[in-house]
């Protein structure tokens, strides 16, 4: 019995002094705290140099607000075509190659994770105006027609 009151006491104790410690922060103004802090919720933004071009021109990607230094799948219509890699403030960039593709819509997709994904449409039209990407533009290189580039071994 003795035990048991003495448990009760010391818990009391502890609320009490919980309570105690919260008072120099009553004045401060409360703030809800929501879900989207702890769950790395990003808004990622994925931008492209022309969207309506001819079959062969070079498309330049850029994405924004992804998860800072992760590596990010470059999807071509759900398709893995690519890898690249977010820079310290979740900016990457990459080409999208249309080399040989036919005419049609193609979603171009950059997911650094499921949190952070982003989707742009890009349409090849025959006849359409050829587009080169931005002088001094970097990165990986996704091809849409699955092309394989192989070195030339020649024998002497």
């Amino acid at each position: 019995m003795k035990h048991k009151s003495t448990h009760r006491i010391l818990l009391t104790l502890l609320i009490l002094a919980a309570g105690l410690v919260m008072i120099p922060f009553i004045d401060m103004p409360a703030t809800a705290i929501g879900w989207e802090l702890f769950a790395g919720v990003y808004t990622p933004v994925l931008d492209v140099n022309a969207t309506t071009v001819a079959p062969g021109s070079l498309f330049f990607f850029t994405g924004s607000n992804y998860p800072p230094n992760s590596p990010a799948t470059i999807y071509l219509d759900g398709r893995p075509a690519g890898m690249v890699t977010t820079d310290g403030s979740g900016a990457a960039s990459f080409f999208v190659n249309t080399l040989g593709a036919a005419s049609g819509s193609y979603n171009v997709t950059l997911e650094a994770n499921i949190n952070a994904s982003a989707t742009r449409s890009i349409d090849l039209v025959a006849g359409g105006q050829t587009v080169a990407p931005p002088p001094g533009a970097t990165g990986p290189t996704a091809f849409i027609n699955d092309v394989i580039f192989l070195p030339v071994i020649r024998s002497d």
